[in-house]
């Protein structure tokens, strides 16, 4: 038997527009699925991080009524020094903790000041709109115009430590 082996034409393996556009979409499907694989696999890991932390994470809320329902002062036993020590104190506890709220510090609001450092009057003979009671001990402040110069003083060191 004899076979008659010739050469093809050309036009049997040209390549052509159609077959181009199949192989273009193709790639791109290849494409599309890789990216697609790539994001579903990065929003699984961060689902992961955010079931992680909705479980490690701390109910303040809940914290908070907690301690505020079920919390108790504890009684402190003092030693017989301490107790010694707070009967013999100018001011107790007791008395820091009762008197906490109703003191006032109170300024005078006549006095003015003329500087760039905001700088208030105390006023010592009033607390809580009240006049205080004499007492035998004389409190003196240092002179205001001293005082001005003092913090005049320390800004100029601030600005010279500063450069």
């Amino acid at each position: 038997m004899y076979y008659n082996i010739t050469k093809k034409e050309s036009s049997d393996y040209m390549v052509t527009i159609d077959d181009l556009l199949i192989i273009a979409v193709i790639m791109w499907l290849i494409v599309f699925s890789v990216v697609f694989l790539m994001m579903l696999k990065n929003r699984e890991k961060n689902m992961d991080v955010l079931k992680k932390a909705k479980k490690d994470r701390i109910d303040l809320e809940a914290i908070t009524r907690n301690i505020e329902t079920n919390y108790k002062p504890v009684t402190i036993e003092l030693t017989s020094y301490e107790q010694e020590q707070e009967n013999n104190a100018i001011i107790s506890y007791e008395e820091l903790v009762s008197n906490k709220d109703t003191k006032k510090v109170n300024y005078d609001d006549e006095y003015e000041n003329n500087m760039d450092i905001d700088v208030k009057k105390v006023d010592l003979k009033k607390q809580n709109g009240e006049e205080l009671p004499k007492t035998k001990i004389e409190v003196t402040l240092m002179n205001y115009e001293m005082e001005e110069a003092f913090l005049k003083a320390l800004k100029q060191l601030q600005n010279n430590l500063a450069r």
